[in-house]
């Protein structure tokens, strides 16, 4: 009996011993994790390509592999960086909910994602960088068709492939009030066939949806755009972190630095195509 009583407490020892080394161990991840010299950065949801939640947390797309590319171009003092998934709604700088070991409490000092201009009061609320993806709602024909420009819309026949493209066309209401029939909510290859069936003369989308690259040959997209979703980064109000986002990647994209253009393909990578026209110039050079 004395034998047993022996082992059952050195076992309840070890597990003590263990579970104490369990606590540290997560209290120890958690300081590095959340401390003065790690960068914390939200987005609100998966949005492909842009960024998705992967496997141990870490983030995946087109957002996270920029970041990593000009972070060492942007962090100052800052030693790491890590994604986190927030609610809707967050507001950097005066919502928190990261705390480290010491109850010690940190926000987001950025929201990535897909996040967009001229949505509701952010414009208000945030610094923001240039755009650095946009995607274009626009106006596309069968190649050698009829319609070369808007001014040839009269008595045509639309289809439109998606709420945003809707809310473009309406926005133009002189462009809608020229066809003679819209059909809305019509998939993108559908319309498509439709354009090369004859049985439509103009199809509005978006280049997401379209893929202006992909479809170069056989389509022709119409000079100047009905609209455009400008997606950006969002920095805390009247931080600085929007000027050196803005100029890192202006080094990245441009040919003078390094070995070229290292933006363009990164974006072609996750769009399919150059879905952006970041274009950033400082005050001096305006």
């Amino acid at each position: 009996m004395k034998k047993i009583i022996s082992i059952l407490l050195c076992a309840a020892l070890i597990c003590c011993i263990f579970a104490g080394c369990s606590s540290n161990k997560k209290k120890d991840y958690i300081a590095k994790e959340y401390s003065d010299t790690v960068l914390i950065i939200g987005y609100t949801e998966d949005a492909e390509p842009f960024i998705k939640a992967g496997k141990d947390g870490n983030a995946e797309g087109f957002i996270p592999e920029l970041w990593k590319t000009i972070f060492d171009d942007v962090k100052g003092d800052l030693k790491q960086y890590r994604f986190e998934k927030i609610e809707k709604g967050y507001m950097l700088e005066d919502d928190g909910g990261f705390f480290d070991k010491d109850k010690k409490e940190y926000s987001a000092g950025l929201l990535m994602g897909a996040v967009v201009k001229n949505d509701g009061t952010f414009n208000e609320d945030y610094s923001f960088t240039e755009p650095i993806i946009t995607n274009r709602i626009i106006a596309v024909t069968k190649t050698g068709g009829n319609i070369k420009s808007y001014a040839d819309f009269k008595g045509a026949r639309a289809v439109v492939t998606n709420d945003t493209a809707k809310a473009a066309l309406d926005k133009n209401a002189a462009v809608r009030s020229a066809l003679a029939k819209v059909d809305e909510g019509v998939e993108i290859n559908k319309a498509l066939e439709l354009l090369d069936g004859g049985k439509a003369d103009v199809v509005i989308t978006d280049e997401f949806s379209f893929n202006p690259l992909e479809n170069k040959d056989n389509y022709t997209v119409l000079e100047q755009e009905l609209d455009s979703v400008e997606y950006v980064i969002a920095c805390a109000k009247y931080s600085g972190w929007k000027d050196s986002i803005n100029e890192a990647i202006r080094e990245l994209k441009s040919e003078d630095y390094g070995d070229g253009d290292g933006f363009t393909p990164i974006v072609e990578k996750y769009f399919g195509y150059n879905a952006s026209y970041f274009n950033y110039e400082t005050d001096s050079e305006k």
